[in-house]
């Protein structure tokens, strides 16, 4: 009998304290938690930002993760798909800050529960070491007419510092790439007040990327791998060129093209569209880009690729630069070293494709060529060309149906980024406005040069273009980005976010320094500058040089505002 009434006293001890965890909830049919709620820092440093919330419900359950560090607020919601155990990600928090966090639970009924008792999480701060993080400069910010989300930057470092020795390359690597800039990579989010939310740092050079729909985001790395990560920064799945100079990427699958570069875009049916390259030996080629009688021989010529392959690595659809152009046709620098110091050697630089948009309105793509100063609208699923936006001359007979002619005052982009159509059919795009001539023509110095986003309105009947809106006009705010450059249409406000990449600012005549910027536009006449980032000091030289490749403007996956808490920042949206 005593054993017996020991084992009853238990489980009735047992007994109680679970009802204690469950919560009387439990006993009316709500959802429950089994296991309380815990939160811890992020196991991958490669999002420091980020923490880790987990526990363990009854059934499954739709959770909601609110946050708050006293002055922004906003709520993360996971659907049941997400399993709590395995760990939900906490993001949207700034660095150096105690974040007080509350989690509810809710089953498929629609019923629900909150966790007892608040958590509390204090981020890091950002790192001191000013080679390896930004500054960030806030030039302007009015969050009340700027387009809700968060702004991610994609951020490369040159390959120099001021202090110690000059970075040295990898053993028998082409001279140009130094480690110190292929080996570091760096995607941004900033709110609307330029602070940090989340960052990812990489062990590689990033280009362009792209976030899923899952709430995932891939990007392009300098090794040629397309690679997908969460926002915890663990890597879901990798895709590599197959014919990269490396070889085998080990745990990636193999896309048949020679290289990966510059863009990536997620299509509606859950393939990925992606900028690839194919090498061919091309006779009686140029020797000189400035010289029109210099010697030709063979030569080793880059052109580009579009391709379409599904998650699982099928190839879906290709379109080749050499099928539908005349590799005879060049721009400026087509003989210069951006693929030999890539691995690609003695391999001239002939298109420069730099840009991909989809229309689902007609299943067509938009193609940027920087070396012809060209966007080309490509239809599927033929590939035959549309249409081409290009200043007119050097284009041989084949090609003058297709080109068009401008109407009212107007200026032709050059050698330019990231074209899109927006909703009213107009041709948003990054004009770098470099060199303006074409072989065999004297380039126009850079130094008299300016950047800026430029929209044109196209009729492709009569073939007529118009320019109907510019970002930036000559003077003391303008840049000059010779390399790199973005627009994009922001759709909520009609806003216009521009990316100057590469851009220099001008200090003395002949002078310049690096001046990476992002701004945000109203779509006014005269523009209206919302929102300025700058990843540069005034007051004293750099440490190191930064670059934007790229900047979009996206809800963070999982976040929406929070009713009733503080100011919820620019945390709009969910996914």
């Amino acid at each position: 009998m005593e054993r017996r009434c020991d084992i009853t006293t238990t489980r009735a001890a047992t007994s109680v304290a679970a009802l204690a965890l469950l919560g009387a909830g439990a006993l009316l049919g709500q959802p429950a938690f089994v296991q309380r709620p815990e939160i811890g820092p992020n196991p991958n440093p490669a999002a420091p930002l980020a923490a880790v919330v987990r526990f363990k419900a009854d059934r499954p359950v739709t959770t909601t993760i609110r946050v708050s560090d006293g002055e922004n607020t906003w709520e993360l919601r996971y659907g049941a798909s997400h399993d709590p155990e395995k760990g939900l990600p906490v993001i949207g928090m700034r660095p150096a800050r105690k974040h007080h966090i509350r989690v509810r639970i809710e089953d498929a009924s629609g019923k629900t529960a909150e966790a007892r008792e608040a958590l509390e999480f204090t981020t890091p701060p950002l790192p001191e070491d000013r080679r390896e993080f930004p500054p960030i400069l806030v030039k302007a910010s009015r969050p009340e007419r700027m387009e809700p989300g968060v702004t991610i930057l994609s951020v490369r470092r040159l390959g120099r510092a001021d202090s110690g020795p000059a970075p040295r390359g990898r053993p028998g690597a082409p001279a140009g790439e130094p480690d110190f800039a292929v080996k570091y990579g760096l995607l941004l989010a900033l709110d609307a007040r330029g602070e940090p939310v989340w960052y990812y740092r990489s062990s590689i050079r990033i280009s362009d990327f792209e976030p899923l729909p899952n709430g995932n985001i891939v990007f392009l790395g300098a090794d040629q791998r397309a690679i997908e990560i969460d926002m915890l920064g663990n890597v879901v799945r990798q895709w590599y060129a197959a014919k990269r100079p490396q070889g085998p990427a080990e745990g990636a699958i193999p896309i048949p093209t020679a290289a990966f570069h510059h863009d990536i875009e997620a299509l509606p049916n859950g393939h990925l569209l992606v900028l690839g390259g194919e090498v061919r030996r091309i006779e009686n080629y140029y020797t000189s880009d400035t010289d029109p009688d210099a010697p030709r021989k063979t030569q080793k010529v880059m052109g580009d690729e579009v391709i379409e392959f599904t998650r699982e690595g099928k190839l879906v659809w290709r379109w080749n630069a050499f099928d539908h152009l005349d590799p005879y046709f060049i721009g400026h620098r087509t003989l210069n070293r951006y693929w030999i110091i890539r691995g690609y050697p003695e391999t001239l630089d002939w298109t420069h494709g730099n840009g991909l948009f989809y229309d689902p309105r007609d299943d067509s793509i938009l193609l940027n060529l920087r070396k012809l100063s060209a966007v080309l609208k490509i239809r599927r699923p033929g590939g035959e060309l549309d249409w081409i936006f290009s200043e007119p001359t050097g284009w041989s007979e084949r090609f003058r149906p297709l080109l068009f002619r401008p109407v009212g005052e107007f200026t032709w982009p050059w050698y330019q980024h990231a074209p899109e159509l927006t909703p009213q059919g107009t041709l948003l795009l990054f004009n770098n406005g470099i060199w303006e001539s074409r072989p065999f023509t004297p380039a126009k110095p850079i130094a008299e040069s300016y950047s800026r986003a430029m929209e044109f309105a196209l009729d492709p009947e009569t073939k007529t273009a118009r320019l109907v809106w510019v970002s930036d006009r000559p003077g003391p705010d303008a840049v000059t980005t010779y390399a790199m450059g973005d627009a994009d249409w922001l759709p909520q406000r009609g806003n216009v976010l521009v990316c100057y990449g590469g851009s220099t600012r001008r200090v003395k005549k002949g002078r310049g320094r690096p001046w990476p910027l992002v701004r945000e536009f109203a779509h006014t006449n005269p523009p209206e500058l919302l929102y300025e980032v700058v990843l540069a000091e005034e007051a004293r030289p750099p440490k190191v040089d930064w670059l934007l490749f790229g900047a979009k403007r996206v809800p963070l996956p999982f976040t929406r505002p929070a009713a009733g808490g503080p100011r919820a920042g620019n945390k709009e949206g969910s996914r």
